[in-house]
């Protein structure tokens, strides 16, 4: 019997002109539960999937800023593995 390990870890990824903090939790499918706040506090949760080896924010209620930034996500997430 093998045991759970949970792989959490926090990126700074600046987004239009702000330095965010990014937390991320491994699920066991190999993507990504994700949270991040805005300037005022919001905190967005949403998920981070992998579809043709390019990682993609999915989530519902999400910021214009949050869900045009897959490719800065992507990039951040492809550079700290």
């Amino acid at each position: 019997m093998g045991t759970a390990t949970n792989i959490t870890f926090s990126l700074l990824i600046k987004i239009n002109g702000r330095l965010r903090e990014f937390n991320f939790r491994k699920r066991t499918d190999l993507n990504y539960d994700t949270d991040t706040t805005d300037e005022r506090g919001n905190r967005f949760v949403f998920r981070v999937i992998k579809e043709n080896g390019a990682w993609k924010i999915k989530g519902q209620e999400l910021p214009k800023w949050l869900m045009e930034s897959d490719l800065i996500l992507h990039e951040a997430l492809e550079n700290n593995k």
